[in-house]
């Protein structure tokens, strides 16, 4: 004798696998994408007793995910030695398009001076992590490092200086 599913049975089953659906669909889908970028500007810093405060750092450039766009940070530093670690938060935009990142303030992270008084450069080197992003860089994720130059009139007081910075590194954004 075959036994027979009740058809109340079969539509609530379809139902439920129908409405569910959504319910455990995937994970948006995500993708790699190889970034690179370069960028000249500004920064603002008050250096005083062995501190660092980087109120602003602003400067345009061209990056491989979206093109033209500018790069601006703010953050902190040791000021006491001749190698300083440093961090901060910033983004890189333009239009639409946004990549939030922030920069750990660790030994990682450091700006050395090639002097202690007078005009200096100031070479600095690290890893910006990626916290997220709208537009072309939705869902941003990953590290990307960089390194440049800063050039300052002096090493202390208020100082406003032009740098160069090229950042690099794979991202994860939202297909």
């Amino acid at each position: 004798m075959k036994k027979r599913i009740p058809g109340v049975v079969l539509v609530a089953l379809v139902s439920v696998g129908v409405f569910a659906g959504p319910a455990f669909s995937a994970a948006p889908a995500t993708k790699k994408v190889v970034f690179s970028s370069k960028y000249t500007g500004k920064a603002s810093l008050l250096i005083n007793n062995g501190q660092a405060t980087i109120s602003s750092v602003t400067g345009t450039g061209k990056n491989s995910l979206f093109g033209a766009s500018k790069v601006s940070g703010s953050g902190s530093a040791a000021a006491s030695q001749q190698c300083d670690p440093f961090g901060g938060k910033g983004n890189i935009a333009s239009g639409a398009n946004k990549i939030m990142f922030t920069v750990t303030r660790s030994s990682s992270q450091q700006g050395c001076s090639n002097g202690e008084s007078g005009p200096v450069t100031i070479t600095f080197h690290g890893v910006a992590v990626a916290t997220g992003g709208i537009g072309a860089a939705k869902g941003a994720s990953g590290s990307l490092k960089f390194k440049g130059t800063l050039k300052l009139g002096g090493t202390s007081g208020s100082q406003d200086g032009s740098f160069t910075v090229a950042l690099s590194g794979t991202l994860t954004v939202k297909a």
